[in-house]
């Protein structure tokens, strides 16, 4: 995989084609909801269903297990605040894990930075600032 594709926003994307599947895998990194990472659709400019075609619960299944997998190797923590999907991918089995593995350890080592995580006060008493990192 050439990490040089993964492109960084809000969201860190790789669009991964091979034969008959297709999927873009786009992870926000940030604090994890107690519910589930947030589901964002994206429609082409020609599209207007939204209704996802393939296995959602699946997919996230699949992010959140490339991720953790990510972090044990290289002790990092990162958690999986929102994820974007075109709603008709065609992802194939496993497909999705690897990818968000893929992303998650090039942010983890550093390859591509992170969003910095900033918390504190508004009066500047209390700042912390973490980046992820790997052994």
């Amino acid at each position: 995989m050439d990490i040089a594709r993964i492109q960084r926003s809000v969201f860190y994307r790789y669009q991964h084609v091979t034969g008959s599947t297709c999927v873009l895998v786009s992870i926000r990194f940030g604090t994890a909801p107690p519910d589930g990472p947030r589901i964002v659709r994206l429609l082409a400019l020609d599209r207007t269903e939204s209704v996802v075609q393939f296995d959602l619960s699946n997919h996230v299944s699949e992010i959140l297990s490339g991720v953790g997998r990510a972090n044990s190797e290289c002790g990092a923590f990162l958690e999986v605040e929102a994820i974007e999907v075109v709603p008709d991918d065609h992802p194939g089995k496993g497909q999705v894990e690897h990818i968000a593995y893929q992303i998650a350890l090039a942010v983890g080592q550093r390859k591509i930075w992170p969003q910095p995580v900033i918390s504190g006060h508004l009066d500047g008493s209390l700042f912390h600032l973490s980046l992820p990192k790997c052994r």
